[in-house]
């Protein structure tokens, strides 16, 4: 009796988990044996070196190297969105901004531009809270521009 609502219960979990679109994440397959990264030591280069080792593929230094991802530039925007009625923030627009280029077979593609938006109330009277929301949405924004890289130059090879 135990065994089987133990696995009525899985079984419902496991339709519950598949009908809400759940998928396990695996590394991009991706057929490059080297890459080499130029451009500024920053947190996104680091999120693409991980990414990259989980498929297995090896960061050299040089420029034989089969991928070769150019960074032009990385530039971070903090706007103010609105006003409240007295004349202080009520919100604010967090704009991340990538520009690079990849060297594919010898051949550099045209300069791509990958842009990430977040958007936050602010409140004076919750500084810290509010300082610590931006740095969470920060790094959000910095790992989905990762991931977007590492998938347009899986769809280059395509």
């Amino acid at each position: 009796m135990r065994k089987n609502k133990f696995l009525i219960f899985y079984l419902s979990f496991l339709l519950v988990l598949n009908s809400c679109g759940f998928q396990l994440r695996k590394p991009i397959q991706l057929d490059f044996k080297t890459y080499s990264i130029i451009g500024e030591n920053s947190q996104i280069i680091n999120l693409i070196d991980k990414q990259f080792s989980f498929s297995n593929i090896e960061k050299v230094s040089d420029s034989n190297a089969d991928l070769i991802i150019e960074f032009i530039g990385n530039k971070y925007q903090k706007r103010i969105l609105s006003l409240a009625g007295n004349g202080q923030i009520g919100e604010f627009e967090l704009i991340q901004t990538i520009e690079y280029r990849v060297n594919l077979n010898g051949q550099w593609t045209e300069p791509r531009r990958l842009e990430a938006i977040r958007e936050y109330t602010y409140d004076p009277t919750l500084y810290n809270a509010a300082r610590a929301e931006e740095g969470y949405l920060k790094d959000s924004m910095i790992d989905q521009l990762s991931r977007s890289i590492i998938i347009e130059i899986s769809n280059l090879r395509e």
